[in-house]
């Protein structure tokens, strides 16, 4: 039996064969919740904040303050949003009594896709299928129809910016060459432009393309105090 996605690396996940979005791969969800319990993993990118915020009518703010948390990346040093588990079985805050998701068409995009997991490298978006623990028979489902509005244009294009984004960041991040305030405050900036200042009226790719300039004026700031360090 393979591994399931969340065991893989992602050195092992790019080696998976790639499905494309017309391919067909084997899967059915009977709304068990339990793909929704022991959750410790369920990563927003700025994209799923914004479509969260839109969907419950909070600000993208109010939507951390109330179901997630920050914390700065092991090896990446940038903000990270998690969404805290609920106990006694850690499970998502948003999964209902009858086993159905409070969100779900406006779910995070890794949610959506399981039991796919969706790539950016190189900003080439790529697909793979890794089986899933549900016991019960399985159909055959197109990748595009199963995603559903996360194989939309808007949305395949927030995924490719925000490898770009990363792509461009990480080889910048020195956080953790500077003090503690300065680092506090650098992540602060970054977590503000990469998640947080939306106009939730307005549509998500202009604004967060719009954001690699703010992204270039922060970083030099960023980079001129770990230099007087």
């Amino acid at each position: 039996m393979d591994k399931s996605l969340r065991e893989m690396s992602f050195e092992e996940l790019i080696d998976r064969p790639r499905l494309e979005l017309d391919d067909t791969f084997d899967f059915d969800c009977r709304a068990c919740g339990k793909c929704c319990k022991n959750k410790h993993d369920i990563i927003l990118i700025p994209y799923d904040l914004y479509r969260l915020s839109v969907s419950l009518g909070r600000t993208p703010l109010e939507i951390v303050k109330r179901y997630a948390e920050v914390y700065e990346g092991q090896t990446s040093h940038l903000p990270v949003v998690r969404i805290l588990p609920l106990p006694p079985d850690d499970r998502c805050p948003f999964l209902k009594k009858n086993g159905r998701c409070a969100v779900h068409d406006k779910k995070p995009v890794l949610c959506r896709a399981y039991p796919l997991a969706r790539i950016s490298s190189d900003g080439d978006l790529r697909y793979v299928f890794s089986g899933a623990f549900c016991k019960h028979p399985a159909k055959s489902i197109t990748v595009r129809d199963w995603l559903g509005d996360v194989a939309s244009e808007e949305a395949e294009a927030a995924g490719r910016l925000w490898g770009e984004a990363l792509t461009y960041i990480c080889p910048r991040v020195v956080l953790n060459a500077i003090p503690e305030k300065l680092r506090q405050d650098a992540l602060q900036t970054l977590l503000g432009i990469l998640y947080l200042d939306y106009d939730m009226k307005q549509p998500f790719v202009p604004q967060f393309s719009a954001k690699f300039e703010k992204l270039k004026v922060a970083f030099s700031h960023i980079e001129e105090a770990a230099r007087e360090q």
